[in-house]
């Protein structure tokens, strides 16, 4: 008989040893971010900012273990872990915007995990901020504050909109704070995935 613990046993205590860094860490980030770029002061933004990168860090260290479960060695867990976080990156909705990906890449849009994280994050802030945006020329985010000016016409002063409008433009409309639930729901069940990867891995 192998005087071991159960696979179950060892899959829980990954979870609960990282479950208190992940929510101190993320709360001594926010604390320290949150309030030096200036967001509002409003207890709701704040505890939904905190909330989607408390979910974010989770996200990312429980499907490292998930990797480091289910690949035979590190390396090859490194590998896909740098994968995956390039992959989030390049389809997360900056790099390229989500009305700009092409059709056959929008799979790695809704797959990967970083996009639900933005998102969920630009749309808590940025919902009612009436935060004056002005309108660089040429953009789409001009073309939707001043549709009616044209290359010869002289551009007027008050070509501006809001920041909420400028996250609406800038994303497509893709991007808006009826998805919150949504984006929610879907990083805890990318933590679920993650835990049954370990949970299979070992």
């Amino acid at each position: 008989v192998a005087l071991m613990y159960d696979y179950r046993a060892i899959a829980l205590a990954f979870t609960l040893v990282e479950i208190p860094f992940i929510i101190l860490a993320s709360l001594v980030f926010v604390i320290l971010w949150y309030f030096t770029v200036g967001f509002a002061v409003n207890a709701g933004k704040f505890f939904l900012y905190w909330l989607f990168m408390t979910l974010s860090l989770a996200v990312f260290t429980f499907l490292g273990q998930g990797f480091m479960s289910v690949f035979p060695d590190a390396q090859t867990a490194q590998g896909f872990s740098g994968l995956l976080i390039g992959m989030s990156g390049i389809f997360g909705g900056i790099l390229i915007r989500p009305q700009y990906i092409p059709t056959f890449w929008l799979w790695a849009y809704w797959t990967f995990p970083l996009h639900y994280v933005l998102e969920g994050l630009f749309t808590s802030q940025f919902q009612g901020d009436n935060t004056t945006i002005v309108a660089s020329y040429g953009s789409p985010f001009f073309a939707y504050v001043c549709p009616d000016i044209g290359p010869e016409d002289l551009i007027p002063n008050n070509c501006t909109g809001t920041a909420e409008e400028w996250i609406g433009v800038s994303f497509g409309w893709m991007w808006v704070p009826d998805n919150i639930p949504y984006n929610i729901l879907y990083l805890c069940g990318a933590i679920v995935v993650a835990r049954v990867m370990v949970l299979f891995g070992l």
